[in-house]
């Protein structure tokens, strides 16, 4: 099996990758009509994409709410199905609500798929519903929230780094090193 690697969606080449393929997925596969795929909700939230020696293969989205965190548009291209992605790719999207200090996830099933998704904890909620002609289920699970979770606690500097990457130092602690301002370290105060 390949190696694949995931990462959060950091400028427009890999949000229109991300794009590119729901667009082969959902579009060219599964016949989902565009304004259905492309909802409105797509600048709200955090896209993730997937790659396998630098091709791109796989893609996610979530959404942030109170309480939980919304798993939505998983995708994987066709020639690298069956290969243990989707698990990968499910893991890393949990590893990151975890990161942020979710407990709980939650997302619409194709109904062929709770299988898939019961394996990794989620649990089928209320009944089946539709649309863009598929069957779909509610499925939420309870995940372990990271001990290094960010908080308020990790003070403005960790908070101003980019999304994800919260045990890395950003580009404004090195700006306040340069203005010479005590407690910006360049050593990470996270983690």
């Amino acid at each position: 099996m390949m190696k694949a690697c995931f990462k959060i969606v950091r400028n427009s080449e890999e949000r229109l990758q991300a794009y590119a393929i729901r667009a082969i997925v959902y579009l060219g596969e599964q016949h989902c009509p565009w304004d259905e795929e492309f909802d409105g909700n797509d600048d709200a939230a955090t896209q993730v994409l997937g790659c396998v020696n630098g091709e791109p293969f796989a893609t996610a989205r979530i959404r942030w709410f109170a309480e939980f965190a919304k798993l939505e548009r998983l995708a994987i291209r066709q020639p690298f199905r069956g290969a243990g992605h989707g698990h990968e790719l499910l893991a890393y999207l949990l590893a990151v609500c975890a990161e942020k200090g979710f407990a709980k996830a939650y997302l619409h099933a194709q109904a062929r798929l709770e299988p898939f998704y019961a394996r990794h904890g989620f649990e089928r909620r209320g009944a089946t519903f539709a649309f863009s002609d598929h069957l779909y289920v509610e499925m939420a699970a309870t995940i372990a929230r990271d001990s290094g979770a960010i908080t308020l606690a990790d003070g403005p500097m960790v908070l101003n780094r980019p999304e994800g990457e919260w045990g890395r130092p950003g580009i404004l602690e090195r700006s306040a090193q340069r203005m010479g301002m005590k407690g910006a370290p360049l050593t990470p105060a996270y983690r």
